[in-house]
């Protein structure tokens, strides 16, 4: 980064429409997106909206679009992302916007819970997954994520 400071542009507004705000934030070794963020959000401007929950990893709600690429931003860190000191954020691409970095992730969380974590094809014999493939397992990375599902690029749509 160059020198001690931060250049974040961030998406600002709603699904009918926005702009980029742009804000600097001290730069700090091992700092996170997310960490930067929240120090936006707290130091700077307590009206942006975002969303997380665990800050490890886990369930997807931190995500967001880190230059262009979705990513989760608790477990992101800024010195290897940053470009010439700067990130551009927004919302996930594929989700409705609610406000700024903030989007609706009940579309995702719906697909998700009439999947029930199986594959189960339309007009397949019994036989035709093995029981082994059939299950994802709990532990699997983003199985339950909606970082990978919104970024797809065969997806990929803008809706503000």
């Amino acid at each position: 980064m160059q020198g001690d400071v931060l250049k974040v542009s961030v998406r600002r507004g709603d699904a009918e429409g926005g702009a980029m705000a742009r804000y600097e934030v001290p730069a700090r070794e091992n700092r996170t997106v997310l960490d930067v963020v929240t120090h936006i959000q707290r130091e700077i401007d307590p009206s942006l909206a975002y969303r997380f929950a665990c800050r490890v990893g886990m369930c997807g709600s931190c995500a967001m679009e880190v230059n262009g690429r979705a990513r989760w931003t608790c477990r992101t860190h800024v010195k290897r992302v940053a470009q010439d000191g700067a990130l551009e954020l927004r919302p996930l691409a594929n989700l409705p916007v609610i406000r700024d970095l903030a989007t609706d992730m009940a579309p995702f969380f719906d697909k998700w819970s009439r999947a029930r974590g199986t594959f189960q094809p339309k007009d397949a014999t019994d036989d035709a997954v093995p029981d082994e493939f059939a299950v994802v397992p709990p532990s699997t990375p983003r199985a339950s994520c909606a970082g990978p599902t919104t970024a797809c690029s065969r997806r990929r749509r803008r809706r503000w």
